[in-house]
């Protein structure tokens, strides 16, 4: 099967990406597979990934970008062509009348009103079952995001990591348990909301990640005179290994799609309280949910992952994640979808 896949970001590295990057890389291993995607993602794909450089900076209006798209397209011949997110699915619609043969196939990724571009695919997918809502069920497919499993880390290793981020915890009290957030430090996150609360929480918080909002969330923690309990990482390549230092993960967004974070704390065997976002609340126990934008709420959320009986409330959870939220069963189910379009 020959394959093309679009990714129309230009930049950063969230859900999304890591979502593309997992995917074209596993399909390669038994598929004729391309990408056309902006050259800052070229070191993210195998060797035997095709990979097309094209410049996704530029608008979804652009003449020039929607010419070249087209062309590279028509030029592979694929079979399936598969766009991930809004930008892509949209200038895959514009040029859908002069592609002729290629099934498509586009996935929805984030909360939107208007899906009205994602019906171009002959499939819709959708990494949460609330994102399936405005799209007709004869094309609607719910396929959860899925990570790589990550190995536990030796004592001896975990070590090490504490040392590596000793002088951004040097002022905490290393008794006290610990919360880690993990994102983008970006309004959609709220992290903020996660900062007051932690006002009524005795534990140590660590933020692992950076964005425009960094020096407003460390002025909001002055402010609070939380500095002793509060540290800022920054952004981490080894983000998911750090993850096995907490004792639960909290997610405090206004928005999500099918948050990956989730799926690694719950891999980590790792309790969490979250906001009530598309994909938690199809996962998580009623008690450990949060309302959006609520920090009483989200306090009680928090409270209650932190206590010993979280560990058995999730002990499923944490083996069914592992079956199911993985590189491999997210693959598996695409390439049915793909299949199924082919059958003559």
């Amino acid at each position: 099967m020959k394959i093309v896949q679009v990714l129309a970001t230009s930049g950063g590295v969230g859900g999304l990406e890591q979502h593309t990057f997992n995917l074209v890389n596993e399909l390669a291993l038994h598929h004729d597979v391309h990408i056309i995607a902006h050259p800052c993602y070229a070191e993210k794909f195998k060797a035997n990934v095709h990979f097309h450089a094209v410049n996704f900076a530029r608008s979804r209006w652009n003449i020039l970008l929607l010419w070249q798209l087209k062309s590279l397209i028509q030029h592979i011949q694929p079979n399936i062509v598969h766009a991930q997110a809004g930008k892509a699915a949209e200038l895959i619609a514009r040029i859908k009348p002069f592609l002729s043969g290629p099934k498509i196939v586009t996935t929805v990724h984030g909360t939107k009103k208007n899906k009205s571009a994602y019906l171009v695919g002959d499939a819709v997918i959708a990494v949460s079952q609330a994102l399936t809502q405005g799209i007709p069920e004869s094309k609607s497919h719910v396929v959860y995001n899925g990570v790589y499993p990550q190995p536990i880390l030796s004592d001896d290793a975990k070590q090490q990591l504490l040392q590596s981020i000793q002088k951004n915890i040097s002022t905490q009290n290393q008794s006290k348990k610990t919360v880690m957030c993990i994102g983008r430090l970006e309004p959609v996150k709220n992290i903020s909301l996660l900062i007051e609360s932690m006002q009524q929480i005795d534990a140590n918080l660590w933020i692992v990640g950076d964005g425009s909002l960094r020096e407003n969330l460390e002025k909001q923690v002055h402010d609070l005179n939380l500095q002793d309990r509060v540290a800022f990482l920054g952004f981490r390549e080894d983000a998911r290994n750090l993850l096995q230092l907490a004792d639960i993960v909290v997610l405090s967004s206004d928005r999500e799609g099918f948050p990956l974070v989730m799926v690694e704390a719950l891999q980590a065997d790792k309790a969490m309280a979250s906001t009530r976002v598309n994909g938690v609340v199809e996962w998580l126990p009623e008690q450990y949910l949060a309302e959006i934008g609520n920090p009483q709420s989200l306090v009680a959320a928090i409270q209650a992952a932190l206590q010993p009986q979280a560990q058995e409330d999730f002990r499923q959870l944490f083996s069914k994640a592992k079956e199911e939220l993985t590189v491999s069963a997210m693959t598996e189910q695409t390439l049915k979808i793909y299949e199924d379009l082919l059958k003559p």
